[in-house]
């Protein structure tokens, strides 16, 4: 008798672990690689050129795109999905977003009139680092509610940052 409720206690623990809590299987955040240089100016040498601050701000808006599309090539809509694959696949997105978002928001603008136009894009990746951080706790702790709120999110965060990243300087 004793052994059937040690039994039953044991598969239920084991059945509640897959619900709604993270484990250790989860990966860690991953560290970020270092940036690239930008090229310098001809007019000032030493200095990041304009052009290439507003073509990397642009050239990283579209990647942080094209990484949502590729997740959603694999995960078409708002399911948590209980594929093996997910969370991993989920939490290298994040990472991948999180990276790319945090070093366009680090680069410094080369000019006073670039300046203001950064502000607009840095409050926009905020946006996203903060809610791409909050979908990978979801997705860390198997919290659907959440990652749903993430999933309806994401598309309006990554349009704000391509907006801003688009608008004229």
């Amino acid at each position: 008798m004793r052994l059937r409720a040690a039994v039953a206690a044991g598969l239920a623990a084991f059945a509640l672990a897959g619900c709604g809590t993270p484990d250790s299987n989860f990966p860690a955040e991953t560290a970020c690689p270092s940036p690239q240089a930008l090229p310098t100016s001809r007019a000032a040498p030493g200095t990041v050129s304009p052009q290439a601050f507003v073509g990397r701000i642009r050239a990283g808006a579209r990647e942080l795109e094209q990484a949502r599309e590729r997740l959603r090539e694999v995960y078409p809509n708002e399911t948590f999905y209980r594929r093996e694959t997910f969370r991993p696949d989920f939490a290298a997105y994040a990472d991948r977003t999180l990276c790319l978002a945090r070093e366009l928001r680090g680069l410094p603008a080369p000019t006073d009139r670039l300046a203001a136009w950064k502000a607009g894009v840095d409050a926009a990746l905020d946006a996203l680092i903060a809610h791409t951080a909050a979908g990978r706790e979801a997705v860390r702790t198997r919290n659907v509610s959440q990652y749903r709120e993430w999933y309806a999110g994401v598309d309006a965060k990554l349009d704000a940052v391509e907006a801003a990243a688009n608008a004229a300087p």
